[in-house]
């Protein structure tokens, strides 16, 4: 039988839909950043994010830019699942997500007096869209695969399964950050800020309408029926059973000890013949209704085979009642579940900032932001799934991050830019999840080509290295490597005034897990985990933006 199948089905998305940058931040924070990929040593308006420090390089005056990315991912996980031990695969299915972000705003302010600048800015720091599964993931779908399996070896032939399943998850962290930025010298610049954020998930889905084809006389003819309706009638059969057997076999026990009781009164002996003293028949007639042929039987064969019986009776009546209860147990877990939740709360990273200049050629930005502590708290509605007890925490912090960018001014018409971007992974708290990734890394290079006074060119290529490992890779949080190349223009419109255009495509590197365990059992007193299935996945994503951008100074 089924032990507890789908007693977890996984209604939860914690799939990082950062766009750019690390498992959880956003970097792709301009449409300048789009066109060319290394910004790190910006001492444009979208230095406010990327390099602070080189805001001093603006004139004096007030600057405002704003910018907007339509993003849109695609999703692709495969899935192989098997009975652990029985060499029959359930699932072997391939599902498809999406996640777009029509709008992905970036505003940001600076105000220079002379050596001193206060800027501003306010960005999708993290997450920025909504995932969509049309048909689930493997999660979903494998404990429900595992149905005719597991009815086929119970001795109830059944080879299909159905059901119905929604899932929409969005995640979205906007950040609001202020800086101050000095200018030591011409040389040296310093800056100091902070950027506070608030997060918010929501997820919003259902797992309902679960069929089979079981055929069980008198119960079910091979058609598709209701999982549920088919699980409870069998375990209203099964508890029944248990019934007819308990009582089995308190007939038989007290047959057996009112045999004794009459040899202990003197009555008769164990060695008498049976016959000699059922009269009326009733002591035979039991042994028979018990499958046993009494024919030359003594008290004590009597007695010692309504012992039997009993004992039979019961351990039959037990495994009844346990069948019937993991069979009620499926029908709980079959029914229709639903969830609609969020996790909301706010942090902050106080950042700090270098820039330096060489030679009216070389320009060097340095930026640290500290890790932002973080705890997401459950604000739920409905919760179908049990995985999200309203008010309930956890914790989410945003990793630490060193970015450093160099830019050199190769001629008066061509500047190349170097990026590198260190993530400190390892050292957050996301209840356990940091054990399983690394530090991640982002390495870019940017051209960009002044075809006139007003046009500039530009392209760029940026590598990341995510930092997770196979073992925090799953259908519900996955983050991959990847290579990303853009391109764009800017044209200014007059020196006051610029527009800027930008394009990017992110491939990436396939992920994969072996040994994934769907619709464990756990035991909650010694916390022993039986997989229910056991399988082999692979993960793919593809990624595409359009951005536009204004700049206006006065």
């Amino acid at each position: 039988m089924m032990s507890k199948l789908l007693r977890v089905l996984p209604l939860l998305l914690m799939i990082s839909m950062a766009f750019g940058g690390g498992m959880v931040e956003n970097t792709n924070q301009s449409a300048e950043q789009i066109r060319m990929m290394a910004r790190g040593a910006s001492t444009d308006l979208d230095a406010v994010f990327f390099n602070p420090a080189g805001l001093t390089k603006l004139d004096n005056g007030m600057h405002l830019y704003l910018s907007s990315q339509t993003i849109t991912q695609g999703r692709t996980i495969t899935s192989l699942a098997s009975i652990p031990g029985a060499g029959v695969t359930t699932l072997d299915a391939e599902y498809e997500g999406s996640t777009f972000a029509p709008v992905f705003p970036n505003f940001y302010f600076a105000y220079k007096m002379d050596k001193l600048v206060f800027s501003a800015g306010f960005v999708p720091i993290g997450g920025g869209g909504s995932a969509v599964f049309e048909d689930g993931l493997p999660s979903f779908e494998a404990p429900i695969s595992a149905i005719p399996a597991s009815l086929s070896a119970a001795g109830i032939p059944t080879s299909a399964y159905s059901f119905d399943v929604d899932f929409d998850g969005t995640s979205l962290y906007m950040g609001g950050q202020a800086s101050v930025s000095y200018a030591i010298n011409d040389m040296i610049s310093l800056s100091a800020g902070v950027r506070y954020f608030q997060a918010s998930n929501s997820y919003k889905g259902y797992v309902k309408d679960i069929q089979a084809n079981p055929t069980y006389p008198g119960v079910a003819d091979g058609s598709m029926t209701s999982a549920t309706a088919f699980f409870s009638t069998i375990a209203g059969l099964l508890h029944g059973g248990a019934l007819q057997y308990a009582a089995a076999a308190e007939s038989a026990t007290g047959a057996a000890a009112g045999l004794t009781a009459g040899i202990g009164a003197g009555q008769f002996l164990g060695t008498t013949p049976l016959s000699a003293i059922d009269l009326d028949g009733a002591i035979t007639a039991g042994l028979v209704a018990f499958g046993i042929d009494p024919t030359g039987y003594s008290v004590d064969n009597a007695i010692a085979a309504y012992t039997g019986a009993a004992a039979g009776a019961s351990a039959s009546a037990v495994e009844y009642e346990a069948n019937g209860d993991a069979m009620a147990d499926n029908a709980d877990a079959t029914q229709d579940l639903e969830v609609d939740a969020k996790q909301t709360g706010a942090g902050f990273a106080p950042i700090v900032g270098l820039n330096i200049s060489l030679m009216d050629k070389l320009n060097i930005g340095i930026r640290y932001e500290m890790m932002a502590p973080l705890v997401l708290t459950n604000e739920t509605t409905v919760d179908g799934s049990g995985l999200f007890p309203d008010g309930a925490e956890s914790n989410a912090d945003m990793p630490a991050l060193l970015g450093i960018g160099l830019s050199y001014l190769v001629m008066p018409s061509l500047n190349i830019a170097v990026d590198y971007n260190m993530y400190f992974n390892e050292d957050v708290d996301w209840d356990g999840d940091e054990a399983d990734v690394e530090n991640g890394t982002e390495i870019a290079v940017g051209v960009e080509f002044a075809l006139s006074e007003s046009l500039l060119l530009s392209g760029g290529y940026l590598i990341a290295t995510s930092g997770a490992l196979e073992a925090y890779q799953t259908d519900l949080s996955y983050s991959l490597n990847s290579n990303t190349i853009g391109l764009g223009a800017k044209y200014s419109l007059n020196p006051q005034l610029a527009v800027t255009l930008g394009f990017s495509n992110t491939t990436y590197e396939e992920g994969s897990k072996s040994g994934v365990i769907y619709a464990a059992d756990v035991d909650l007193t010694t916390g022993t985990v039986t997989p229910t299935l056991t399988g082999d996945e692979t993960y793919m994503k593809t990624a595409t933006v359009i951005a536009v951008g204004l700049q206006k100074s006065f």
